[in-house]
C-alpha cells in the first residue's frame, strides 16, 4: 500500500529545498514511499543530447548511463513520444525493443522500470526513471503516487535549470550526478570526431557508442581516449590509435620506412 498522504508531504518538503538539492530529494522520496529501488531525473532534448541531473545510488545513475551510451531504452522512449513508459520486466522485454539497452539494465539487477516523461505545457524537460529490482506491473496507486512524483521532479527540473542559467545557490555535490561533465566530454570527442572524419555530428556520436557496445567500455571512456588524443576516427569510419612519445606529445604510430640501401639491393636483386 502507498501512503498517498506520506508520499505527499515528502513531496512537498523536497521542493521547498534550495534548487541544488530539489531533485534530488524528489527521487529520494519516490524511493521512500513508493515501492522502488532506484531513481533518477534526466535533462533530454532526444537520444542525442541527455544530461543526468541526479540519481539515488549507483544502480540508477547507471541505468541512465545505459540509455546514453546506447541511445536507446524506456528514456528516450518516454521523451519521444511524450508518454509513460512501463515495463514489468526488463528481462522479458521483447527481441526487437531496445534490444542492446534491456540486456544490459538486467544485468544490473534492474526488473520492473517506469518512465515517466516531464513536461512544462508542450516543452519535454526531460524523464523520471524509476526502476525496482523486482518485476511486476504498478497498481493504480503506486501508479499514481509515481505520478505525483513525476510532477513533482518536473517542477524540481524547472528550478534546476533556472539555477544554471542564474546561478543564487552554489551546487553542492550530492548523489551521483557528476555525470554531466562526462556528458559534456562526449559532446567534446563528437566534435572533434566530426573534424576528423569529416562526418555529421549524428554518424560522430554513433561511431563512439558503436565503440562502446563493442568495447564493453563506457562512451564516457570512448571520448576521453579521443579528448586526450589516444585514438582518432578516420574519414573511411575505422578508428586509429595514437602512441605517446618520451616527451609527453601524441603521435600516430610511425609508418615503416625503407632505408635508402634496402632499395639499392632491391633494385640490384631486380637487374641481376
Amino acid at each position: 500500500m502507498v501512503d498517498q498522504v506520506g508520499l505527499s508531504r515528502a513531496l512537498s518538503d523536497a521542493l521547498s529545498a534550495d534548487s541544488a538539492d530539489a531533485a534530488l530529494a524528489v527521487c529520494r522520496a519516490a524511493v521512500t514511499w513508493l515501492p522502488m529501488t532506484g531513481a533518477s531525473i534526466t535533462v533530454m532534448d532526444g537520444a542525442q543530447g541527455q544530461e543526468s541531473v541526479c540519481a539515488t545510488g549507483p544502480g540508477a545513475a547507471r541505468i541512465d548511463e545505459l540509455q546514453f551510451s546506447l541511445g536507446e531504452g524506456p528514456c528516450v522512449q518516454a521523451f519521444t513520444t511524450g508518454r509513460a513508459v512501463l515495463v514489468a520486466d526488463i528481462a522479458a522485454v521483447d527481441e526487437g525493443r531496445w534490444p542492446m539497452f534491456a540486456a544490459a539494465a538486467a544485468e544490473t539487477g534492474a526488473r520492473g522500470m517506469y518512465v515517466f516523461p516531464l513536461q512544462a505545457g508542450a516543452s519535454r524537460l526531460g524523464v523520471l526513471d524509476c526502476y525496482r529490482d523486482r518485476p511486476g506491473p504498478l497498481d493504480d496507486r503506486e501508479l499514481a503516487g509515481a505520478l505525483l512524483a513525476a510532477d513533482a521532479a518536473m517542477w524540481a527540473l524547472l528550478d534546476h535549470l533556472d539555477s544554471r542559467v542564474a546561478p543564487t545557490v552554489p551546487r553542492r555535490s550530492n548523489g551521483y550526478d557528476g555525470s554531466a561533465l562526462a556528458h559534456a566530454e562526449v559532446h567534446q570527442a563528437t566534435g572533434m570526431l566530426m573534424a576528423q572524419a569529416a562526418t555529421t555530428a549524428p554518424a560522430a556520436l554513433a561511431a563512439l557508442r558503436a565503440a562502446a557496445f563493442l568495447e564493453d567500455r563506457g562512451i564516457a571512456e570512448i571520448a576521453a581516449d579521443v579528448v586526450t588524443r589516444r585514438r582518432r576516427l578516420e574519414p573511411d569510419g575505422s578508428w586509429r590509435t595514437v602512441v605517446d612519445d618520451p616527451a609527453g606529445s601524441s603521435r600516430p604510430p610511425p609508418r615503416p620506412t625503407r632505408e635508402h640501401g634496402d632499395d639499392d639491393e632491391r633494385e640490384g636483386q631486380e637487374h641481376s
